[in-house]
């Protein structure tokens, strides 16, 4: 059995998706069960529905429990999302690993307690993983925000922003009203935000309904529908590795959550 530790709107647990999917479809008659644990790191994560929803658009085929008081997590004692853990048939976990990468290591690792019953070629699916520096992972909410150059948040209430006179690298910013809740801020009239990045890709998680318009180093270059249950959204893609600044502009009722970088 290959326990995976998830939630749906990690773009590091999506990266890892495709290699859990083909070792499913690879293996799963030489006895190979793969079961999704989604231990969720937002609040609209413990909805099952959201859930479901979300399996069943990235198809996935093999079973997923939902840990929303994180009690497998904690069994595990496990603090990565992903975390695979590979167990033998008489239920010692054999493989650990954490984060992205390493996929080759632990289809050998599948292999080999399969033995004879995987006579089938290795998988082949691209690793994504970055290899690269990016700006870290930014937290909009008050609970883990960081790099804020606003200064303080005002909690749980609709307040002003202005934006500061520069931002430094991997810094965010706030202007116009925003409410700044513990996982979430949520636009009001003129909302609009700044990040000083470094990323190929750039992913946010977004919630409630309208559009978010994008400009990077000054020039328009997206305007970004929203709507349905919160998830991650791509922001932005380069051929390489850009750093500039990224400026949005929020519809009012429109939630933001985390940034995610590649």
């Amino acid at each position: 059995m290959l326990v995976d530790f998830w939630t749906y709107s990690c773009i590091n647990c999506l990266r890892t998706l495709p290699h859990l999917k083909a070792w499913d479809r690879a293996y799963r008659k030489a006895g190979l069960t793969i079961v999704g644990v989604h231990s969720p790191e937002f609040s609209f994560e413990r909805v099952p529905d959201n859930v479901r929803s979300a399996v069943r658009r990235m198809g996935v085929r093999y079973p997923v429990a939902l840990d929303n008081d994180f009690a497998t997590w904690r069994a595990y004692s496990n603090d990565y999302w992903p975390a695979e853990y590979l167990i033998d048939k008489s239920g010692h976990v054999r493989h650990e690993h954490y984060g992205e990468g390493s996929y080759g290591e632990t289809e050998s690792a599948i292999r080999r307690l399969l033995g004879e019953k995987a006579l089938v070629a290795r998988t082949s699916v691209a690793d994504a993983t970055p290899s690269q520096i990016t700006t870290p992972e930014s937290y909009l909410g008050y609970a883990r925000l960081d790099r804020f150059a606003n200064g303080a948040a005002a909690f749980n209430m609709e307040s002003d922003y202005r934006f500061p006179e520069r931002l430094a690298q991997d810094q965010l910013a706030y202007a116009g009203r925003w409410t700044v809740e513990p996982s979430r801020i949520v636009a009001g009239t003129n909302a609009q935000l700044r990040l000083r990045f470094q990323a190929s890709n750039i992913y946010l998680v977004l919630g409630g309904s309208g559009q978010v318009r994008s400009s990077v180093d000054g020039r328009e270059a997206r305007t970004i529908p929203v709507s349905g249950t919160p998830r991650l959204y791509t922001i932005a893609r380069f051929p390489t590795k850009k750093r500039g600044l990224l400026e949005l502009r929020f519809s009012p009722g429109v939630e933001g959550y985390a940034f995610t970088f590649g």
